[in-house]
């Protein structure tokens, strides 16, 4: 075994201790936990099956709620009233909410887990959401922000 002299022990210690700090630790997970019934289109008892869960934010969105107009009727993207009420200029009814932004088909998963006749629900009525380019936004007053190390056990 080697033996440091006083001098090269410390610096060998600061060595360490600068390359300790350097590291940076795995940055927290981000998500949002709903606990009271979120705002929107859904039949009561489905909007409710989102309570208790934690929700994985999207990587782009910031950790504080944003001000987004949102969709509050559904729509068949790719459905023949929609593509006709388009082409007559006929705009979906909107509204301005403060929101944290999931991606649908992952939150969709999460539901399946924990409701699943929520989910079927879901996955009836908004098919497209399944799509993975899709969000889904949950009103700020429903849910709080939440940091932690690793996914919630509610993560299939």
């Amino acid at each position: 075994m080697f033996a440091y002299p006083a001098a090269e022990a410390d610096a060998a210690s600061l060595l360490i201790m600068m390359e300790q700090a350097s590291m940076t630790p795995p940055a927290p997970w981000r998500g949002i936990k709903i606990n009271a019934t979120p705002l929107g289109p859904a039949p009561l008892a489905i909007r409710q099956a989102w309570i208790g869960l934690t929700l994985p934010l999207l990587e782009t969105a910031p950790s504080v709620p944003e001000t987004m107009i949102v969709e509050i009727g559904f729509r068949n993207p790719a459905g023949l009233l929609s593509l006709l009420k388009r082409r007559l200029g006929i705009k979906p009814p909107t509204a301005v909410w403060q929101a944290y932004t999931v991606q649908a088909a992952r939150a969709l998963r999460l539901l399946e887990s924990h409701s699943p006749d929520a989910a079927r629900w879901w996955h009836r009525n908004t098919p497209w959401l399944l799509e993975p380019s899709q969000g889904l936004a949950f009103d700020a007053d429903c849910c709080e922000l939440v940091f932690v190390e690793r996914l919630p056990a509610n993560e299939p």
